[in-house]
């Protein structure tokens, strides 16, 4: 998996993060849940 959090996200603590994933057949709200338990813990 690769997740792209931009230099301006990171400074200001606040921002978005890209998912570069392949495209897949999954529940977004699913895998967004576990991408953010996993970057944020």
């Amino acid at each position: 998996a690769s997740v792209r959090i931009p230099m301006g996200t990171a400074h200001a603590g606040k921002g978005y993060l890209e998912d570069r994933r392949p495209a897949a057949n999954m529940d977004p709200y699913q895998v967004c849940a576990v991408m953010i338990e996993t970057t944020c813990s």
